[in-house]
């Protein structure tokens, strides 16, 4: 967004957020030789341990990339899909198949780098605390990156934490929840003319109401708080993730419409 943030690490930005929200930074709960990797922070009064992820600079260009060339490739080689060239996907004029096929190659990343990752930092959080009945955020920034807009991030995380265990249970159970925003990468809504920040939340249990408070209460403290320490003035404006650009971003190759 400019300005004073610009030159910060994200976690200067963030610790102070969560102290003032009332949680705790669990770095500083706990002590000892060899202890596993952890999650970031602890929300006692809610009884969640979140984990923060950052996608910073164009970590995912190449994979992405690759991954996605390898299917065109295979399409082209099975006489599913013919094209020429740099190619932008229309996901509504895909075959299901092809669709899916897609969707799981492009997910495959995140799957294992974000979602993997901080599940298994939050159940060995819980277990270094004590905490067996915490619930886990995973809470990710776009902050520099170019390669994943917010419509497409946001689904494709949704769509990881949709999966299921071969016995019907939640896979990745460490994770209760998803929170998506931008702290200081300016992106556009058609509602605003000015540089938007975004906040997406929600529980994987839609029943959650404990949950859906804490998000609540994450999202209505955020705003005010950036405001203050950017130093800008901010309008809360709706938006949704279909509606929501990255500015200066330029369009890959490798871009789909999300109007599925």
């Amino acid at each position: 967004m400019g300005g004073v943030l610009d030159n910060l690490p994200l976690q200067q930005i963030i610790d102070p957020f969560v102290e003032q929200c009332g949680g705790e930074l669990v770095g500083r709960l706990i002590s000892g030789p060899n202890l596993p990797s952890n999650a970031d922070y602890l929300f006692s009064r809610h009884g969640v341990v979140a984990e923060l992820k950052a996608l910073e600079g164009d970590e995912f260009a190449e994979v992405i990339g690759r991954k996605f060339s390898a299917l065109l490739t295979k399409w082209y080689r099975e006489g599913r899909f013919i094209a020429f060239g740099t190619v932008g996907i229309d996901t509504n004029k895909l075959a299901p198949d092809l669709r899916e096929e897609l969707f799981d190659a492009l997910a495959e990343p995140l799957q294992t780098r974000l979602v993997v990752a901080a599940n298994k930092q939050i159940k060995s959080t819980k277990k270094l605390l004590n905490l067996p009945g915490a619930k886990g955020l995973l809470w990710v920034a776009s902050d520099g990156n170019e390669d994943l807009q917010p419509d497409l991030l946001w689904y494709l995380l949704t769509r990881i934490l949709r999966k299921k265990k071969s016995n019907g249970q939640p896979a990745y159970s460490g994770i209760n929840g998803l929170a998506y925003f931008n702290p200081r990468m300016p992106a556009r809504i058609p509602q605003a003319p000015e540089p938007t920040l975004f906040w997406f939340s929600g529980p994987r249990d839609q029943s959650d109401s404990q949950f859906k408070a804490f998000l609540s209460e994450l999202y209505d403290r955020w705003f005010p708080y950036i405001a203050s320490v950017a130093k800008i003035s901010i309008r809360l404006v709706d938006g949704t993730p279909e509606q929501t650009r990255f500015m200066g971003v330029a369009e890959r190759r490798y871009r789909i419409q999300m109007d599925v």
